[in-house]
C-alpha cells in the first residue's frame, strides 16, 4: 500500500509540472566508484530541456571528488567538482530609445517615448566553465536524514557570437503614414540591417545553501526527499538570486543502480529571467 502511495504522489508531481504553460525536462546519468575507504569519484552527463521542453538548454558533463572520514566527523562530507557545459540561449529582442543631448529619453507630442530601433538577436550555443566546492552535513532522527550543504560555486561564461537583425523605427511611413520598423538591406548602406553581435565572457561567484529532508519507508524501494536550495549572488553584496524548492524519490534497484524522479520550481529574483517548472529524472551506478 505503501508503495502505491509513493508511485501516485510521483505521478501527481508529474501532472503538475507538465500542466503548467511553462517547462523544462533535465535527465543526468552519474556513475562512482571508491578510491578507498573515504574518497569516492563520480563522472555525471546531463541534458536539460526548455521552452515547453521544445529545445535544448544544456549539455554537460562534470567530474567530482569527495571525502567523508567514518572516523572523524562522520556526519560531514566535503567534495570539489568541475563540469563544462554547452548552452543554448534563446532568442531576444531589445528596443533602443533616442535620447537628448542629457541623456533623457525623447517624447512625442503625445508624451510616448520615441524608439530609435530594435535589436533581435537569433538564438546562439555559448560555453560555460564551473568549479564547485562544498560541505554537506548529515543527520538522522528516526527513519528521517536531514542535510544542510553549503556551495561556492565559480562559473565563468566564454565569448560567443550570435547573428543580429536590426530593425529601424520610421515614425511617419511614407505610404501609411504611421509608426513602423523597417531593415534596411543594402549591403552599402551604414544602416545595413544584417550583422553579428558579441556577447562578452563574464564570470560570476554564487553561495548555494541546500536544506534537504528524506524519509525512509520500511520495505520499500522508494525513498521519497523534499529540498529548499537558496542561490545568493557573492558578487554583488550577497543578493538573492534564485530559490528551487523540489519533491521527488528515489528507487532503489539495488545496492549499486538506483533512479530517482523529481518535480521542481524554479523561482527567479530577476524579472528577465523566467521562472518555471522541471521534470527531472536521474540514474546513478557504482563501478
Amino acid at each position: 500500500m505503501k508503495r502505491f502511495f509513493c508511485i501516485g504522489c510521483l505521478l501527481l508531481a508529474a501532472a503538475t509540472a507538465t500542466a503548467q504553460s511553462d517547462f523544462g525536462v533535465w535527465t543526468s546519468i552519474e556513475g562512482s566508484t571508491k578510491l578507498n575507504k573515504s574518497m569516492e569519484l563520480s563522472l555525471e552527463g546531463e541534458y536539460r530541456t526548455q521552452d515547453m521542453s521544445s529545445m535544448t538548454e544544456r549539455i554537460a558533463t562534470g567530474i567530482s571528488l569527495s571525502y567523508k572520514n567514518k572516523n572523524f566527523l562522520p556526519f560531514l562530507k566535503a567534495d570539489v567538482g568541475y563540469s563544462v557545459m554547452s548552452m543554448y540561449g534563446l532568442g531576444e529582442t531589445a528596443v533602443k530609445y533616442c535620447t537628448d543631448d542629457e541623456g533623457n529619453f525623447e517624447e512625442d507630442d503625445n508624451g510616448n517615448l520615441i524608439p530609435k530601433h530594435m535589436n533581435v538577436d537569433a538564438p546562439y550555443w555559448y560555453t560555460r566553465h564551473r568549479a564547485t566546492a562544498s560541505l554537506t552535513g548529515s543527520v538522522k532522527w528516526g527513519r528521517f536524514k536531514f542535510s544542510l550543504r553549503e556551495r561556492y560555486q565559480f562559473t565563468h561564461r566564454m565569448r560567443s557570437y550570435c547573428d543580429r537583425e536590426r530593425w529601424y523605427y520610421d515614425p511617419f511611413h511614407a505610404i501609411t503614414d504611421t509608426p513602423e520598423y523597417y531593415i534596411d538591406d543594402d549591403p552599402e548602406s551604414d544602416d545595413y540591417s544584417y550583422m553579428t553581435d558579441e556577447k562578452k565572457s563574464k564570470s560570476d561567484h554564487k553561495l548555494r545553501s541546500r536544506l534537504s529532508v528524506s524519509y525512509d519507508i520500511k520495505k520499500c524501494p522508494f525513498e521519497p526527499f523534499a529540498e529548499v536550495e537558496v542561490y545568493n549572488e557573492l558578487g554583488n553584496a550577497f543578493a538573492y538570486d534564485k530559490i528551487r524548492y523540489t519533491v521527488g524519490t528515489e528507487y532503489k534497484i539495488n545496492k549499486e543502480h538506483k533512479l530517482s524522479l523529481y518535480y521542481r520550481y524554479q523561482d527567479y529574483a530577476d524579472v528577465d529571467e523566467v521562472s518555471g517548472h522541471v521534470l527531472g529524472i536521474g540514474y546513478a551506478f557504482e563501478f
